[in-house]
């Protein structure tokens, strides 16, 4: 179980099977939203509310760390050695390691990379921003008559101001809430960071409410163990900083949501399919299945499915969603296209470069080269074939 640290801490198996973590994540924010091993090479998101499971080997015994991506919430997998092996000789001397061979990798996410749900980073973003705007609301209606009254009291020296929002008591009432229903993703995770030696932020917020409403709380329950002189309150105080810091909470996951959907409506401009030349003859296949070398055939008004360099054909080509500019820009033969870019006149030819993206429009082959870039050649072998002239780049 993922609530504000792992249940239970540490993990004990056995040598040489294959496991399935599941992860029951019940709550919500940034902290615990992933989990890493990084010994097995492992990142994976944990949605709020829901199961997620991680698959491993553990081929060497040892003690592996994982933690949240924050490395504030740790666990402990402890691989025990597998004592009912045959004693056959080990075909490494080298003593047992935490860290596994680098041979085969010895891990898989459960869900198939790509399978997740599509809108369960949306649907996480959204129940987030609901907690926090419930948390922030409630923190302002509590935390602004009082604010306002000991401003008033204690700066403008208001005397008409009513009695009751001046009485320690009603303070009391009016801020717990604050502290511990607003101010609740701070301490969490606060308190949690100090109790792994990895101070920072949240923790320092922590204890500065903390101590200020503990000794507002001490002034209120037993004044006489106090001088006169230091019976202050501070509950504004614990108010205005839990709501203010959860409000730039707030909007600071708003604005990461809106990125994320930018981000998804841009992808969302690629085209799904690409018109391929294999065979003597044309096919339509999804743009996944678009090889290095193939030759991609993009009709007027079509989009270009994949990155790619032209080989025969001259036409105007929109790359607004590109570029920002409206105009659309002359393209011909040995000219570079950039996947999701719209091809307004004549149908061109070109081959994919195999850039990760995968998006083409022209016809070419291409080499994949270091950091999954390629290399082109443009180096033409050209043949008459009574319909124009076409050119075949080579790769190198």
């Amino acid at each position: 179980m993922v609530r504000g640290g792992y249940s239970p801490e540490a993990i004990r198996v056995r040598q040489g099977i294959r496991l399935r973590l599941v992860f029951d994540r019940r709550e919500s924010g940034e902290c615990t939203s992933r989990v890493v091993f990084p010994d097995f090479g492992i990142s994976r998101s944990l949605p709020a509310f829901a199961r997620s499971v991680v698959e491993l080997d553990p081929r060497q015994a040892g003690e592996y760390r994982f933690s949240c991506g924050e490395n504030m919430v740790h666990g402990r997998l402890i691989v025990e050695p597998d004592d009912s092996r045959s004693p056959t000789p080990p075909q490494s001397p080298q003593a047992p390691s935490r860290v596994p061979e680098p041979a085969p990798p010895p891990v898989s996410a459960v869900s198939p990379p790509g399978h997740e749900p599509p809108d369960t980073e949306a649907a996480e973003r959204r129940a987030e921003i609901g907690d926090l705007s419930r948390r922030v609301l409630a923190g302002a209606v509590l935390t602004l008559p009082v604010a306002f009254a000991v401003m008033a009291h204690e700066v403008f020296g208001a005397t008409w101001l009513p009695a009751l929002l001046l009485n320690r008591w009603t303070q009391l009432v009016l801020i717990t809430p604050v502290m511990f229903y607003t101010g609740w993703p701070i301490h969490t995770v606060g308190w949690l960071a100090l109790r792994h030696r990895s101070a920072e932020m949240n923790s320092l917020i922590t204890l500065g409410t903390s101590a200020a409403y503990g000794y507002s709380l001490l002034v209120t329950l037993a004044p006489g163990v106090l001088p006169e002189q230091a019976r202050e309150v501070y509950f504004e105080a614990v108010g205005v900083i839990l709501t203010l810091i959860l409000l730039g909470r707030l909007l600071e996951t708003r604005a990461r949501a809106g990125t994320g959907e930018a981000i998804r409506k841009l992808i969302g401009l690629q085209a799904r399919t690409a018109r391929v030349r294999r065979e003597g003859g044309e096919a339509e296949i999804g743009i996944d299945q678009v090889l290095p070398g193939d030759v991609v055939v993009v009709r007027p008004g079509e989009k270009v499915p994949v990155d790619g360099v032209i080989l025969t054909g001259r036409s105007t080509l929109d790359e607004s969603m590109v570029t920002g500019e409206s105009i659309p820009v002359d393209k011909g033969p040995g000219d570079e296209v950039v996947g999701a870019t719209v091809n307004q006149r004549a149908p061109s030819r070109h081959p994919p470069t195999g850039r990760p993206t995968r998006h083409l429009d022209g016809a070419g082959t291409a080499t994949p080269g270091r950091h999954g870039r390629t290399r082109l050649g443009t180096s033409p072998r050209t043949r008459d074939s009574g319909r124009g002239h076409r050119t075949r780049p080579v790769a190198r």
